[in-house]
């Protein structure tokens, strides 16, 4: 056979080429090593993955030397040894060897390969192990197109997780470590004073999380205008820094603080984007990687602003919804009913249970007011249509104003015709059902505006319903309404209350109802007011199994003996 001819020539004078031959022209790398676990071959495809010139160059470095020059990773990202390498386990003796997937990283460059590799035992006629055969193919794109869709999937998921805002940072820090980059750095921008409002840090490496942390701790009140990320929130621009120098380190350092972390970090590579919407900038976000010396690439910046962009409508909608949060519990907190002032001959005790909507409290429009009207105290309970802001408007205008007309004109009728004269001058068609009573000794004078009635409870148990209901508030023109007396003696008690109470419902649906409110002041005939209300709260608890779903308010009354 004439070895001088090309292998084509040979193949097609059917000579045919030698083993070692062809494996020169496969892609993949294929290396064999003897039973002393020594190179005894490696194609050209092996190596140029290991940086050597021939089979001679690379016999005569010991394995070592090789793992000086290479770092190697399991596909969870976690460092491997030698003695994980498929190669040495087979010659170890095991023979159940799955293909496995590495990555590779050259210490030198920072470039990094995926591989799958596949070992082969070669025995001899009496079945011992005579040589390992490694084949190992370059699977890059196909795994970096994987771990990119992963993240990208893996970040829509937690970036709609929750809409807490400090919860969202968190997720925005951690969507990409350590997938993309070894740790993460997010930034808001603050107030055009150039000041960044929040810092938050996310690194694979538990031990150098905490000196990664530290970075917001030292945050200066004027970051340098030429810092990376100053330039990426100012103009919108990304900035990809292939291999990081101390010039670069010192253009990202916000300050000498940051600087001096940045350099124990040992950063091998960063990128910086914009987390942009619309036509404003929310902040940065910083990829850096670090102990794994992986070099970040321009397909690494293409991840890294989707992310950027996905993170900015994350961040936006949570600060949207924190503020929304906000108002709405500094509003509930504002509505909350006025401390019952103490009243001449009576004792009063009051029940106020907002409504928890997704564990929060809802503005909603249940209120009581108790104040003194000059003759004698007036208490108001209502209950405005709809929940939120357009409920709590109606619910301060109802509270105010009660206390404005009930200086002017002290009846209830008065009272309620002042309201109601208020709501239809509303542009929206505002209604409110109220309950109006001016307290005098031992007798109470009522008018009803569509609210239930007040309940009488007698010292023998019996419950009688007072006044007689009138029109609601905004509801019609011409409307009136009637004030009915009600006396009560010591030992009987009369409880005014909101639909909140009798519309509780139970899991399965059933409301609570008047009957069984009647019921149980029947039972509890006799009772001071806090302990009658303290018990209702709690039967009513028992009844819904949770927290309310509506407003629930209560007024209760009873004459003192002296």
């Amino acid at each position: 056979m004439d070895s001088e001819l090309p292998i084509g020539e040979r193949i097609l004078d059917g000579q045919g080429p030698v083993l070692a031959e062809l494996l020169e022209l496969v892609g993949e790398a294929v290396t064999v090593r003897d039973r002393q676990d020594r190179f005894a071959y490696a194609n050209r495809a092996a190596l140029q993955n290991l940086g050597f010139a021939s089979i001679e160059e690379l016999q005569a470095h010991p394995d070592g030397s090789l793992l000086d020059r290479f770092v190697v990773y399991d596909e969870g990202g976690k460092e491997m040894g030698r003695s994980m390498f498929p190669a040495p386990r087979a010659a170890a003796g095991e023979t159940q060897l799955p293909p496995t997937v590495i990555q590779v990283v050259d210490r030198r460059t920072g470039e990094s390969r995926w591989e799958q590799v596949q070992v082969t035992l070669l025995r001899d006629r009496v079945g011992r192990v005579a040589a390992t055969v490694t084949v190992a193919a370059d699977v890059t794109a196909v795994k970096n197109a994987e771990i990119h869709t992963r993240v990208l999937s893996e970040t829509g998921r937690i970036l709609s997780s929750s809409l807490d805002y400090q919860q969202t940072l968190r997720n925005v820090a951690w969507a990409a470590v350590p997938a993309l980059a070894d740790w993460c750095l997010v930034e808001l921008a603050g107030e055009p004073d150039d000041r960044r409002d929040q810092v938050v840090v996310a690194h694979r490496n538990p031990r150098l999380r905490d000196l990664a942390g530290q970075l917001a701790e030292l945050e200066p009140d004027e970051p340098g205008e030429h810092s990376a990320s100053s330039r990426v929130i100012d103009t919108g621009d990304s900035a990809l820094l292939y291999e990081v120098d101390e010039a670069d380190l010192e253009r990202i350092a916000r300050g000498p603080g940051q600087l001096r972390v940045l350099r124990e970090l040992g950063i091998r590579s960063a990128i910086v984007v914009p987390m942009r919407i619309r036509d404003r900038t929310l902040g940065a976000i910083s990829f850096y990687t670090s102990d794994s010396l992986r070099r970040l690439t321009q397909p690494d910046l293409e991840l890294a602003e989707q992310l950027g962009r996905r993170a900015a409508v994350a961040v936006e909608n949570s600060r949207l919804h924190t503020m929304l949060a906000e108002v709405a519990e500094t509003l509930a907190q504002s509505l909350m009913p006025s401390p019952l002032p103490a009243l001449h001959g009576w004792e009063i005790a009051a029940l106020y249970q907002p409504a928890v909507v997704d564990e929060r409290v809802e503005v909603g429009g249940d209120f009581y007011e108790v104040f003194d009207a000059g003759p004698a105290p007036l208490a108001l309970i209502g209950d405005v249509t709809g929940h939120g802001v357009a409920a709590a408007t109606l619910t301060g205008l109802m509270r105010h104003g009660a206390r404005f007309s009930g200086r002017l004109e002290p009846t209830p009728e008065a009272v309620l015709r002042h309201l109601d004269e208020e709501l239809r001058e509303r542009p929206s068609n505002a209604m409110c059902t109220a309950l109006c009573a001016t307290i005098h000794k031992r007798r109470l004078v009522l008018a009803s505006a569509g609210h239930p009635a007040a309940l009488h409870v007698a010292a023998d148990g019996s419950v009688t319903e007072v006044p007689a209901p009138g029109p609601m508030l905004g509801a019609f023109e011409d409307s009136a309404w009637q004030a009915e007396t009600l006396a009560v003696r010591p030992g009987e008690l009369v409880l005014l209350y909101t639909d909140g109470v009798t519309e509780t419902a139970s899991a399965s649906g059933e409301r609570y109802g008047v009957g069984r409110l009647r019921q149980f002041l029947s039972a509890h005939a006799g009772s001071a007011p806090q302990p009658l209300l303290d018990a209702l709260d709690a039967a009513l608890d028992l009844f819904r199994g949770g927290e309310p779903t509506d407003d629930i308010a209560a007024l209760a009354l009873t004459p003192r003996l002296h």
